[in-house]
């Protein structure tokens, strides 16, 4: 069996070679404000050049080069096994708003919704991870955090985690993950153009230290926090990058992937857009350049800006996912969003969750041997005969198709009569059976380890409420 190959291209090799021309100048010239002094004594360790009044960091192009090399090396065998990895896996984006499709009404999110939403998760194969669905507003703000792993731990068999707001919450979650015998990655945003937060990067050293990884994810915006064009979008997009992977490499000795979750601000509404045909330029154009590195590529393809799932939803997420994987790329957007982080709704994790199974079953490839071929069936059935009752149909016809019970294939009087089911009435039975009893579900671990952890919940709140106040 061969898994879909292509070779979907939008820059030369010569115009990749300009785009890291271009961001080694940048970096070597202007720099990245980087507001943390140890990492910027161990940056320079490594051949930067630092301005600690400014707290700039300019980084040669030869200490670039030196550290590029060194993770397109180390990164070797797990670049050659991505490349021919076949399936793809969604993954949950921690949003503020929580929206109902079936009121078409949005508001914040609760805890009780992540309950939910680590039951639904439960039953939704395609997703691996079960990160909360919310930031939930009926906890102080503080702890939110907190709250999220602590839900997480008690109740969801699968891994996850949420964004991290302060270097004290997160001394407790590793805390809760030294508990657990688990090691959560922290993701190192830059804030573009070309800059850090002290948070983020106390965080990041905290996390390092503690041996766990670090993710890196700039999300430049055309017109906004990046240059309108395409172009230059994607050269201060790969600038930032590149210095997350500098001081990544610098704080844990390794380099995951290429992340490139970028985007072009609408002129119009002057909102981030999720779904613009610029997306699949962007997935494209980064996947490109992360070969070019030698890593792994995600990008922020198969998202939308609408705010129903309809045909544009459905046109934006596809087309643009398709692209994504046809230009090498096994990671993309996390699922679930309502339009660009407007809210999340079950429904739409639960589409999601079925979109990602027909991506998976054509990006399998064909089985092509003596017995898939159907050379006996075919004698058997000769001329005009059919193959309904054939043997060969009995073995294949499971593996042959792609059944879903989501998606509509009936015809208009079937549909009719049975009271003209919509795609979403038929995703929310989905989202209430799944969830059916969630607020009883017992904890997954034992009954000491919920009590620690909901120890080190309590301590973490006495000392963090108490000194907001």
């Amino acid at each position: 069996m061969q898994n879909i190959r292509s070779a979907i291209e939008v820059l030369s090799p010569e115009e990749i070679q300009m785009i890291h021309d271009a961001s080694a100048k940048i970096l070597s010239t202007i720099g990245i404000n980087v507001p943390d002094k140890e990492v910027l004594k161990r940056c320079e360790a490594y051949g930067a050049v630092i301005d600690y009044d400014k707290e700039i960091m300019r980084i040669p192009v030869s200490a670039l080069e030196k550290v590029l090399d060194t993770i397109k090396a180390e990164n070797r065998e797990e670049f050659q096994r991505e490349s021919k990895r076949r399936d793809i896996e969604a993954h949950i984006s921690t949003q503020v708003f929580y929206t109902d499709y079936m009121t078409k009404t949005t508001r914040y999110g609760l805890r009780d919704d992540n309950l939910k939403g680590i039951a639904l998760c439960e039953k939704l194969q395609n997703f691996p991870y079960a990160d909360p669905v919310v930031v939930p507003s009926d906890v102080p703000d503080q702890i939110s955090d907190l709250v999220c792993f602590q839900d997480l731990y008690k109740y969801s068999t699968k891994p996850g985690a949420t964004y991290i707001l302060t270097p004290l919450s997160a001394k407790y979650i590793l805390e809760m993950n030294k508990l657990m015998g688990k090691k959560t990655k922290y993701l190192l945003e830059t804030i573009s153009p070309l800059s850090f937060k002290k948070d983020t990067l106390e965080m990041a050293r905290l996390f390092a230290d503690n041996g766990c990884e670090l993710n890196i994810g700039p999300m430049c915006m055309s017109g906004a926090t990046a240059p309108v064009t395409v172009a230059g979008t994607v050269t201060l997009e790969n600038t930032e990058i590149l210095a997350s992977m500098f001081i990544v490499y610098v704080l844990t000795g390794k380099v995951g992937g290429y992340s490139a979750p970028v985007h072009s601000m609408d002129m119009k509404t002057m909102l981030c857009s999720f779904g613009s045909a610029n997306q699949a330029l962007f997935a494209v154009a980064h996947t490109q350049m992360a070969n070019y590195y030698g890593v792994c590529a995600m990008t922020n393809a198969g998202l939308t800006d609408a705010l129903m799932p309809d045909f544009q939803g459905g046109f934006e997420k596809g087309l643009t996912a398709c692209f994504n994987y046809l230009s090498g790329c096994r990671c993309m957007g996390a699922e679930g969003i309502v339009g660009a982080d407007q809210g999340i709704s079950l429904e739409q994790l639960v589409l999601d969750n079925e979109w990602v199974n027909y991506y998976n079953y054509v990006a399998r490839g064909i089985e092509v041997n003596e017995d898939t071929i159907g050379l006996e069936a075919i004698m058997e059935a000769g001329i005009k005969g059919n193959f309904l009752d054939n043997d060969h149909t009995l073995d294949y016809w499971q593996e042959s198709y792609l059944q879903s019970n989501i998606f509509m294939r009936d015809n208009f009087t079937n549909w009719t009569n049975m009271g003209q089911p919509e795609l979403l009435d038929r995703a929310h039975t989905f989202v209430e059976d799944a969830t059916k009893g969630y607020k009883d579900r017992a904890p997954v671990i034992s009954p000491s380890l919920c009590e620690d952890i909901d120890r080190i919940v309590a301590d973490a709140t006495r000392e963090i409420i108490s000194q907001s106040k």
